[in-house]
């Protein structure tokens, strides 16, 4: 009789501790089975541990981080990032965006010579050749990350300033006359002040030239040896 009473007492807790545990497990199943933890968050014990870069009760927030773009050349790159504003970029500063985890920064920039800040009258305002990037930037995953990307103008390009210690002024000039590749053409006034005067973008070839013309049709033959370096620039001087 003790032994029937002590095996139906095991059987009792044999047959308890299987359901408790049957149902702890179910429970378990239970909680995750209705949440979806999106961007590769992961459930546990109902709730999303989230990876780096997300938050939120589904992982669904990209954190809040920034791209900061720096302009390396030698003047002002207006930057066009696709759903932001514009803006303009001075010589040598930043400007920084934000946006999430996850995004791209996709767009324009774009810079060049630019007559209107030198004083000089040229159509539409700009001299040389217009220097352009594609934007395509990955937001980090950390905010304290700031991803910086800088705004170069290559090697197969130089910047010119010209300076003027002629006794005339010069009425325009040429870059890369003769050249199989196409003369740059600028109908500016570079005046005989001395002063260095920034113009703008050209191609940058072994055995570049620069020939200023003045009044009484005089030209002036300036050569140029370049580093072929990023953001290389070149001052010509005209003695004529």
């Amino acid at each position: 009789m003790r032994n029937t009473k002590l095996i139906l007492l095991m059987a009792v807790v044999t047959t308890t501790l299987f359901c408790t545990i049957v149902f702890t497990s179910c429970t378990k199943k239970a909680t995750c089975s209705s949440i979806i933890c999106r961007n590769e968050g992961v459930c546990n014990n109902g709730s999303c541990t989230c990876p780096t870069g997300y938050s939120g009760p589904f992982c669904e927030i990209g954190a809040t981080t920034f791209i900061s773009y720096k302009n390396n050349t030698f003047t002002p790159v207006t930057l066009t990032i696709t759903g932001a504003a514009t803006k303009v970029i001075p010589v040598g500063q930043s400007v920084t965006i934000s946006g999430s985890y996850g995004t791209t920064a996709t767009g324009l920039a774009a810079t060049s010579g630019a007559a209107s800040q030198l004083g000089i009258n040229t159509v539409g305002g700009a001299i040389g050749v217009p220097i352009n990037w594609e934007i395509s930037n990955n937001f980090p995953a950390v905010p304290a990350d700031t991803l910086i990307q800088t705004l170069d103008v290559g090697a197969s390009y130089f910047f010119l300033t010209m300076v003027n210690k002629g006794h005339q002024n010069v009425i325009d000039y040429s870059v890369n006359i003769y050249f199989p590749y196409g003369t740059t053409y600028e109908d500016v006034t570079v005046p005989n002040d001395g002063k260095p005067y920034e113009l703008g973008y050209y191609l940058a070839y072994t055995g570049s030239n620069v020939y200023a013309k003045f009044s009484n049709q005089t030209v002036d033959s300036l050569g140029i040896v370049l580093p072929f370096t990023t953001n290389q620039s070149i001052t010509v001087t005209v003695t004529n």
